[in-house]
């Protein structure tokens, strides 16, 4: 069961995610796009939040999380907004969440690393307290994805107008 702090904090990137989105418009794009350097992520932790990204939200009939740059945009939030402490807890939270899974865990075979990250999701969600950077993480890749204009398009089906939509009724 999530805390409030952690609802909140996931509002927090939630809203903060779609406004950055819907603030920089196609720049935001541009802004993840595969050509720029990383900002705060090393290549291993991008290796290793990328292949859990894929295996999280892999690409169906919609685009997946590696479709749409989750990891990228990521590394983003995390250089744009996260203050040190975050920063710091982030690294440390990725290098043990690494140890956890492995370090060849990017590179194994789909099914192997599928099996690995189920049983690590089932320790992290069976009540134990020492999986809070690999919850957090799993938490941050979904709400980047449902940020984004396809995860909230495709997937959730959000509609601008739901329903009917008269301008002139009887009151």
């Amino acid at each position: 069961m999530k805390t409030r702090r952690e609802v909140l904090q996931g509002l927090i990137v939630s809203i903060g995610g779609a406004s950055m989105l819907a603030a920089c418009g196609n720049a935001a794009r541009v802004a993840v796009s595969e050509s720029q350097s990383l900002r705060f992520f090393s290549d291993q932790e991008l290796a290793l939040v990328s292949r859990i990204s894929d295996l999280l939200l892999p690409r169906t009939d919609t685009p997946g999380a590696l479709d749409v740059n989750v990891p990228r945009f990521i590394d983003g939030l995390m250089a744009e907004w996260a203050n040190a402490a975050s920063k710091e807890s982030q690294h440390r939270q990725l290098m043990d969440l690494g140890q956890m899974l492995g370090d060849d865990f990017p590179t194994l075979a789909h099914a192997d690393a599928e099996n690995a990250l189920r049983e690590l999701d089932r320790a992290a969600f069976s009540g134990n307290s020492g999986y809070g950077g690999y919850r957090a993480l799993k938490g941050l890749i979904t709400q980047s994805y449902f940020a984004t204009e396809d995860g909230a398009l495709l997937e959730q089906h959000w509609v601008a107008v739901p329903g009917r939509w008269d301008p002139c009724v009887d009151i």
